[in-house]
């Protein structure tokens, strides 16, 4: 009796199978290689993800949200909370994350343990329900935020990935710029015209106002309110400007200033003092590493360009600086003047850790235009540590590149971002910005996006400060990098003229 087929397979042979079951090898090939038309040729990358949260966060108007979710139901912020996910899933697996330091990394770290620290002491002195509530929003909405920015920071693996993240959110504020001028202008609103299935309408969006004298329309685009249309492009002009003036001649230089004009003319649209206070810091702190040509050249165009907006649009301008010569008579102003003594008082209360992260609401507290009120009341001294830490750790960097950056662009694109900061800590002070998604989505690209320069560069501060050669046009030597110099140079100029040479001979001659 013949004994069992004992037959080795070969190796790389398919395992047998019964013949109804084998699938034919042709089929098999093309199961193995498919892939949706969609997609075909690439994969999902972080800068798609990251452009997929820009868009949404830019071309969604900001009622529109996931239903159940409330306000923290746009469907940028779920993109956030994957792009944290994934993050989390990098950081836990080996070699997933860019080896070497990445400060942005603590700024964040930081800034969640402080928001998670007070979200345990508001829960500790039991809340309302609607504070509750509040406060879960607010978690989610910082979750979000730390997986964008750390997204950001350590997704990008190339400088050019980086520019196109950055031109990306220069076109999408044009865009938010055009449905605002749209607004102002033609008195159409295409956002009413949105409508997407499966998203809900979670507020009425904010109509256009008015404001003045003479009643001018007052436009917020696909934002959440005037002043943050206003802040929100304040902000990204100086990334605008950055990539107009190191673009090659041709069409991209032109389409590029383009998008720095359609940019500055939505700012003054919103009427907002906000906006005017954030732009004014920003071109301020960009103007000082200019040399005096680029001064002279943006005063230039500034002073034309506010001309030109005048002939165009007969009294804005008058009602913008009214906001600020008749400040003392404006009721908005004088109320959060006086809620200045209740934010105090309820500071007193609790000093050190307030009342809890994202408890502090309207409805149970009281109606605050400022943010940095928000921090010390909700989160107290330790909250606006935790909140100056995220702002002031960027800066730092963007500065630290900008004295140490490799060529002239880095620097420049170094010290642009961190113009941002400052001026959007100033800006907080102006209005509660952290409560509007649009403002939030922004600075967390931003920063991450210094994060990612300052890694991309190599910078260090081993790396001696780079002085400005004659080809650079946008770019000083830094002022510090001078000071040395002159000071080295006065030193060696009180000196006397044979001081060495006295010396050794005197040297020598004690050795006789």
């Amino acid at each position: 009796m013949a004994g069992p087929d004992r037959r080795v397979e070969a190796p790389g042979s398919p395992r047998w199978q019964p013949i109804l079951l084998r699938i034919p090898a042709p089929l098999l090939r093309a199961r193995e290689e498919w892939v949706p038309v969609l997609i075909r040729g690439g994969t999902i990358t972080t800068l798609g993800l990251l452009a997929l949260f820009l868009a949404l966060q830019f071309l969604i108007p900001a009622r529109l949200v996931i239903g159940g979710m409330g306000a923290v139901g746009r469907p940028s912020v779920a993109i956030g909370i994957l792009l944290a996910f994934l993050w989390v899933v990098s950081a836990i697996r080996p070699h997933h994350l860019p080896a070497g330091r990445q400060p942005i990394r603590w700024a964040v770290g930081v800034f969640l343990a402080v928001q998670l620290v007070g979200h345990v002491v508001g829960f500790d002195r039991l809340p309302t329900a609607a504070q509750a509530s509040a406060a879960d929003r607010w978690l989610i909405l910082m979750a979000a935020l730390c997986g964008v920015t750390l997204a950001v920071a350590d997704g990008i693996r190339t400088r050019g990935d980086l520019d196109r993240l950055l031109r990306l959110l220069v076109v999408f504020a044009c865009a938010m710029s055009l449905v605002g001028a749209l607004q102002f202008f033609a008195e159409l609103d295409l956002t009413r015209a949105i409508s997407i299935p499966g998203l809900v309408q979670n507020y009425e969006l904010i109509h256009v106002g008015a404001r003045g004298d003479g009643d001018f329309p007052r436009v917020a685009g696909t934002a959440n309110h005037y002043i943050e249309f206003g802040v929100v492009l304040a902000l990204v002009l100086p990334v605008a400007m950055h990539y107009a003036l190191f673009s090659p001649p041709g069409h991209s230089r032109m389409w590029r200033w383009s998008a720095v004009g359609l940019i500055a003319l939505g700012i003054p649209l919103s009427i907002s003092r906000s906006a005017i206070v954030t732009v004014f810091v920003v071109m301020v702190l960009m103007a000082i590493i200019w040399p005096w040509r680029q001064r002279y050249n943006a005063a230039v165009i500034g002073v034309l360009a506010t001309g030109a907006f005048h002939v165009l649009n007969r009294g804005v301008l008058g009602t913008i600086r009214g906001l600020f010569t008749n400040a003392e008579n404006d009721p908005s102003v004088l109320a959060r003047i006086e809620r200045t003594a209740t934010v105090l008082e309820l500071w007193r209360d609790r000093p050190l850790l307030g009342w809890g992260a994202g408890m502090v609401t309207p409805e149970e507290f009281l109606l605050l235009d400022n943010q940095v009120y928000m921090f010390l009341i909700a989160g107290g001294v330790i909250g606006v540590a935790g909140f100056l830490v995220f702002f002031v750790l960027p800066y730092l960097l963007g500065r630290s590149i900008r004295l140490r950056g490799r060529d002239q662009e880095t620097r420049h694109l170094g010290h642009t971002l961190a113009v941002t900061m400052p001026a959007a800590v100033v800006a907080s002070a102006t209005f509660d910005s952290f409560s509007f998604a649009t403002f939030v989505g922004v600075m967390c690209v931003l920063i991450g996006a210094t994060g990612a320069l300052w890694r991309l560069d190599g910078t260090s501060v081993a790396r001696p400060l780079q002085l400005a050669t004659p080809g650079d046009t946008f770019v000083t030597t830094p002022l510090m990098a001078q000071l040395r110099r002159r000071l080295r140079a006065a030193w060696m100029a009180t000196r006397p003229r044979h001081y060495g040479r006295t010396a050794t001979r005197s040297g020598r001659g004690g050795q006789r």
